[in-house]
């Protein structure tokens, strides 16, 4: 027997395995537990999209999820925590003023568009509030992150110009043969996880400028049927309605690491702060570090310019959690499908 017939044959008992563990987690898991002293969970989400929206056939299945799955999470969410904005937390430890036992507080990284069209009615309707961290440059503009643009770029080159995979410039995406075929066939979501894995090994800006080459040379004609990230007239109907907050998340979403220079890294993290406070006439106050990325300098400066910031770092945060590496639980689709499932993982155990 092969080792893919193999591995099918163990995945129901693996299956039966892993159901049975997210059953005890979502039974006795920390949100089912009382707690010594006041404990927040902050949620990561990025997108809400319909399964059969167009923009959900080529996103990263670790990138989104559904809005009936999103309202799921919401009603249960009110079962066990006080939903508060991140902003009131914070807030709250400043002024030295009652927290709530069991607190949760949504956030949304990237600032998509389908935050304002799928997810701001389920926030609405069940009277849950948020926070959205944007891309200071990237909001109101046609420009698209460099995973989404690999996207719609080999999409497009398997539908239409398949004979291009040969072509020198796209010979660096097919170096490693473990990933997706290149063929006639576009990548499925679950497919282009890995690869999107394995080209972080470039920085964002070497992303771009490769795949503006791509572009540049074989002339692709690429089709964007609406528009990934949110617009300002957008943002401001989800902040006058009270429920929404936002937070920087970076000018251009440069991931701030040693690799970075110090100047980029000022510019990002300050300036994206003044460009959103302009639009908005809001006072920002949090920031996210994009990708989970940081290193001394950029924590120094988010210090001296937020009143907190969130990582991609997994795990539940206290009054006495760092305020400026405050910790998240990353949450989507194949995760978190049902309450059990979802339950389990936010329990602080999987």
């Amino acid at each position: 027997m092969n080792v893919r017939a193999n591995n099918a044959k163990q995945n129901p008992v693996k299956n039966i395995i892993k159901r049975s563990l997210q059953h005890l987690a979502a039974s006795f898991g920390r949100h089912a537990r009382a707690s010594k002293e006041p404990q927040l969970l902050v949620l990561m989400y990025h997108r809400i999209l319909p399964r059969d929206d167009p923009r959900a056939q080529i996103e990263e299945p670790g990138m989104m999820v559904t809005p009936d799955t999103f309202r799921l999470h919401i009603n249960t969410l009110k079962q066990y925590f006080t939903l508060i904005k991140l902003s009131d937390w914070i807030q709250r430890i400043h002024d030295g003023t009652p927290l709530p036992a069991n607190a949760c507080a949504i956030t949304f990284d990237d600032g998509w568009a389908d935050n304002y069209e799928y997810a701001f009615p389920v926030l609405k309707d069940l009277e849950a509030p948020a926070t959205i961290f944007l891309v200071a440059d990237m909001i109101g503009t046609e420009q698209r992150f460099w995973p989404e643009r690999l996207a719609h770029i080999m999409t497009t080159v398997a539908l239409r110009y398949p004979q291009y995979w040969t072509h020198p410039e796209l010979a660096w995406l097919q170096e490693n043969p473990e990933l997706y075929r290149f063929c006639e066939t576009p990548p499925k979501s679950e497919e282009l996880s890995p690869l999107i894995a394995w080209l972080k090994e470039y920085s964002d800006q070497e992303m771009h400028e490769r795949l503006n080459r791509i572009e540049g040379v074989l002339q692709l004609d690429i089709d964007h049927h609406l528009p990934s990230l949110l617009d300002w007239q957008q943002i401001t109907e989800m902040l006058d309605s009270g429920l929404i907050d936002i937070g920087s998340h970076t000018c251009r979403h440069v991931r701030l690491n040693e690799n970075t220079s110090a100047a980029q890294i000022r510019d990002e993290i300050v300036n994206s702060k003044q460009v959103i406070e302009k639009h908005t006439n809001k006072t920002i106050d949090t920031f996210c570090y994009p990708n989970g990325d940081h290193c001394p300098e950029a924590i120094e400066l988010v210090k001296q310019n937020y009143a907190a910031a969130v990582t991609t770092r997994s795990g539940w945060n206290t009054q006495h959690t760092n305020i400026h590496m405050l910790q998240r639980i990353g949450i989507h689709q194949d995760s978190t499908a049902d309450r059990t499932a979802f339950l389990a993982r936010i329990s602080g155990w999987m």
